[in-house]
């Protein structure tokens, strides 16, 4: 194991160094429509500032987030952010409670395997802790929640010499549709047919990447053309619009190199894939040792495909080709092994106040089943897919505009958005305030074999 962990570190090294993490911060109890982001280079980190109002006092807490990305995750490529909006919308929310705040993304490790990449996050949440002050909250999108709770757990051996001298700073740690029983679609793509697929994607693209800028780059601009055609007005801008226009449209030597080191990361490493069948999470879940923290969990249930969203997919090319896909995912995740627990009775009442019943073991956002996503206190409940909740749900806005990178026609809008991470927010603000219990709280069938 430590030999795998350490050739996968490796492979990956290139692609870690080049941003490790990002930050947004917000230093403000209102924010002014007037205030003018400036973001700064600074070598192994880009950092976001926004100022709009009265400095931060010195009897006020500066809080500290840190956004861990999931399966497949990245910072940036190119112009794509993997949370689109999520850190303006948590500075925001933030504000608005007089709280002041900075956000910080973690890079980690597309399909390195849980222990590489919880080691990312704790080198991340070290730098945050020594080089700051106030409480810390942690939060993780998919494979990202697993990601922190091995992070934080005292007791985990990670390929890393850094240390968190002060858990007491960490106050809350909330996962956002996170698998913490595992997702049948990683029993499917582990098998022996899916782990040689995935890998061969991801090489074939390497492939065609290095064969130089001019090849590819007429590839992409004929194939944009015909895709344009369907809606040459532009009237409205699609997900090939956003890929287009944010990552392949500018494929310089340095975006080239980008994007060969984010698949060859995919393509030398996918020990993740078994660590999230529930057989893996079930041991995961067995032997990570919590500390005293406020857990909390976004849960998400996606609409179920039907022959009317088929039909309603015919109306766009991109959702044309990856609705089958959507659906397909849903079915697997369905119909695979099914999550061998059931919420307690405080997560039962809220998943009735937000749903009007418990989701039954075959609902999910379209990767992770809703039941396997609860974990601790229920801080939202939304009805969207996996991807919405990270704001790519097909955002018409201008500041953060983009496609709809998982068509699954479950609704979800900017307003439901707003309100996961203003929910997401007053948890973090108001569990600050309150003694942080040691034990977070399991769904039943799980506490025997969870460590207090």
């Amino acid at each position: 194991m430590v030999h795998n962990d350490t050739r996968a570190a490796t492979a990956c090294f290139a692609w870690h160094e080049r941003v490790p993490y990002a930050s947004y911060e917000v230093g403000l109890s209102k924010i002014s429509p007037e205030r003018i982001p400036e973001t700064v280079d600074a070598g192994d980190e880009i950092v976001t500032e926004a100022h709009g109002g009265p400095p931060t006092t010195a009897n006020r807490p500066h809080h500290q987030v840190l956004l861990i990305p999931g399966f497949f995750g990245f910072g940036n490529l190119g112009e794509l952010s993997y949370f689109n909006g999520v850190r303006e919308q948590l500075a925001e929310s933030f504000a608005r409670a007089g709280v002041d705040v900075t956000v910080t993304e973690v890079k980690t490790l597309p399909t390195a395997s849980i222990r590489v990449r919880a080691a990312r996050v704790l080198e991340a949440l070290v730098r945050v802790a020594e080089t700051s002050a106030g409480p810390i909250h942690v939060i993780g999108h998919s494979t990202g929640g697993l990601d922190a709770r091995l992070a934080i757990a005292p007791t985990a051996a990670l390929p890393t010499t850094v240390r968190l001298r002060d858990y007491s700073r960490i106050h809350t740690l909330v996962s956002v549709c996170c698998p913490h029983f595992g997702t049948p679609i990683a029993s499917f793509f582990g098998s022996t047919l899916g782990k040689p697929v995935l890998r061969l994607v991801a090489r074939y693209w390497m492939w065609l990447l290095r064969r130089g800028r001019i090849p590819i780059a007429l590839l992409l601009r004929v194939g944009y053309f015909f895709v344009r055609l369907r809606d040459p007005w532009r009237k409205r801008k699609s997900t090939f619009d956003e890929l287009y226009e944010k990552l392949f449209r500018d494929l310089g030597d340095e975006r080239r190199l980008e994007l060969i080191q984010f698949l060859d990361a995919v393509s030398s490493d996918q020990a993740l894939v078994f660590q999230l069948t529930p057989a893996g999470c079930d041991l995961l879940n067995a032997c990570t040792a919590d500390p005293a923290v406020h857990y909390g969990s976004v849960v998400a249930r996606a609409h179920r495909p039907t022959f009317r969203t088929f039909l309603r997919s015919l109306r766009d090319l991109y959702a044309q080709i990856v609705h089958p896909v959507f659906a397909g995912l849903h079915f697997i995740a369905a119909r695979g092994e099914a999550v061998p627990v059931l919420p307690t009775p405080e997560q039962s009442a809220a998943l009735v106040r937000a749903y009007g019943e418990v989701p039954l073991p075959r609902d999910s956002d379209g990767v992770v089943p809703t039941l396997s996503q609860v974990w601790g206190d229920l801080v939202h409940a939304a009805n969207a897919d996996h991807l919405d909740v990270v704001g790519q749900f097909g955002r018409t806005d201008t500041a953060a505009w983009g496609g709809d990178w998982l068509p699954s026609y479950s609704a979800f809008t900017n307003e439901g958005f707003a309100a996961l991470w203003s929910d997401v927010a007053t948890y973090a603000i108001e569990k600050s305030r309150t003694p942080k219990q040691s034990t977070p709280m399991l769904l039943e069938g799980t506490k025997e074999g969870a460590a207090s």
